[in-house]
């Protein structure tokens, strides 16, 4: 017969509330305010994305291209403007200059989440897509 304590119980019952917990309010941990940093790509892409407090950024050797939506062999590089969306929930990178690639860069603003400390661009399916995660956070 398996008897348990009632401190066994309890600590039970309470592990159980404290992970409904963390699971009904999203469990998230800081969140940023300002995308201004260096972010490195991760999970084997490869790249640096810089914002920068003027108002500029640069993607340098990255292994994505987010105008086509493919793999770029880390040699994808950008350059443009941004500026903070939707409630400062997201960042809008505005490209003026990319190479290589064979589309047209004006218009393209990506809207992109950052405040987790991560940001994610993606092929238009979901098959192709590489992720920064912020490692120096620079002050504005």
């Amino acid at each position: 017969m398996n008897v348990r304590s009632p401190r066994r119980r309890y600590l039970a019952v309470a592990s159980i509330v404290i992970a409904a917990v963390l699971a009904l309010t999203g469990c998230t941990g800081p969140q940023l305010a300002s995308p201004v940093g260096e972010w490195v790509a991760i999970d084997g892409d490869e790249g640096t994305l810089s914002i920068r407090p003027d108002g500029t950024f640069t993607m340098t050797d990255t292994s994505f291209n987010p105008l086509e939506g493919r793999d770029a062999d880390s040699e994808f590089d950008a350059t443009g403007a941004w500026l903070t969306a939707r409630d400062d929930t997201e960042v809008a990178l505005d490209f003026e200059e990319a190479s290589p690639g064979s589309r047209d860069v004006e218009p393209r603003i990506y809207f992109v989440p950052f405040r987790s400390g991560t940001l994610r661009f993606q092929d238009a399916e979901g098959l192709f897509d590489i992720e920064f995660r912020l490692v120096d956070e620079a002050s504005e």
